[in-house]
């Protein structure tokens, strides 16, 4: 008993210490608006499930090789990243994937991942808190299964026993209200709140990235998971998605394509995982000029927009001016076999415009 305390204690002092770690980067890539603040990157496109929402998985994917995602790490860390999330697909199929959290925290960046939780264990717990794992979002939408998603609390609760005793990192459940009955999220947050993890909620969103609209009952529901949602750090409020609910649309200016972005598993840079093929430019190529292009773009499709975390990389830079008018996203539905190349504005460090180019 006095072990399990001790280690505890000191899973938490080492918590504490890499928010302030965390904190004190956020706060040095404040003063640089073209320093990507947080980078989505696919290691693999394969999952073990197939949830009726997502659109974002295969079956039949490999994993992206080793030696080619310590490459993107390197041109990544060029270009100042200061946190890079490992997704898919569901990440932990990777293979490696505790040598490429590893690679992350080697080239000065902090590692978080997203993960469905079903292929967590004791071992690879303990595993990727030693590599220096900052932070895991785990998914659970429901109680019981459903023909919608078995991202579930019943078969799951022992995947989040083992993360409250062992994980040395933060941990946060995310929730989609939308996905099976409002009252199955309201106890998925309680119960992972009485575990001590941070809860956030998720609106269920068609594949152009909006809310869907809730009925009296799921709004009800809604106002509570806010409530637990306080728990979280303020800086991943996600405030937005009341005013989406409310009003239908919410003012605000998008950098994704430089404060956050995405880059497939096949190396290409997206803005978002609901603008998937825009810019479609290879990761190598990307630079400092399409992170300036990306920070000034007004995007159409931003006011309907619930992308979680193009919302939370954007806040910092909401007092900067964004003139640029208002381009309009091609979005694609996944597996659709074309990208779009968008023409963007090349602005030179005084601000000036540029010649246009494709991204």
């Amino acid at each position: 008993m006095l072990l399990e305390t001790v280690e505890s204690l000191w899973r938490r002092a080492r918590t504490l210490a890499d928010d302030g770690r965390a904190a004190a980067a956020l706060v040095a890539a404040l003063v640089d608006p073209y320093r990507p603040l947080m980078a989505h990157l696919v290691v693999t496109r394969r999952c073990n499930l197939a949830c009726g929402y997502c659109h974002e998985y295969d079956r039949d994917a490999p994993p992206v090789p080793l030696v080619t995602l310590c490459e993107r790490l390197d041109h990544l860390a060029r270009l100042r990243t200061v946190i890079v999330t490992l997704t898919g697909g569901e990440a932990l199929l990777h293979p490696q994937i505790v040598e490429v959290v590893r690679a992350v925290r080697a080239r000065g960046m902090v590692p978080v991942m997203n993960t469905n939780g079903y292929l967590l264990s004791r071992d690879r717990i303990r595993a990727l808190g030693e590599a220096g794992l900052f932070a895991m979002q785990v998914s659970v939408d429901n109680v019981e299964p459903t023909a919608t998603t078995v991202k579930s609390l019943r078969p799951l609760r022992r995947k989040l026993e083992l993360l409250a005793r062992h994980a040395r990192f933060r941990v946060r459940i995310n929730t989609v209200l939308g996905s099976s009955a409002p009252e199955e999220a309201l106890a998925v947050a309680r119960a992972v709140g009485a575990l001590g993890f941070d809860a956030k909620c998720s609106l269920v969103r068609d594949g152009r990235g909006r809310v869907q609209p809730l009925d009296a009952r799921a709004r009800a529901v809604y106002a509570q998971l806010e409530r637990l949602g306080r728990r979280s750090p303020s800086y991943l409020s996600e405030d937005f998605q009341r005013v989406l609910l409310d009003r239908g649309q919410v003012e605000w200016k998008c950098r994704a394509g430089a404060r956050y972005f995405t880059v497939c598993e096949d190396g290409l840079v997206h803005l978002c995982e609901s603008s998937h093929g825009t810019p479609g430019t290879r990761l190598a190529d990307y630079g400092e000029a399409d992170l300036r292009a990306a920070f000034h773009m007004r995007k159409a499709c931003a006011p309907t927009c619930a992308v979680a975390y193009a919302h939370q990389a954007s806040r910092v830079d909401a007092w900067r001016g964004q003139d640029d008018a208002p381009t309009p996203i091609v979005k694609r539905a996944w597996g659709a076999p074309e990208l779009v190349q968008l023409r963007v504005v090349r602005r030179s460090p005084a601000g000036d415009a540029a010649t246009a180019r494709p991204a």
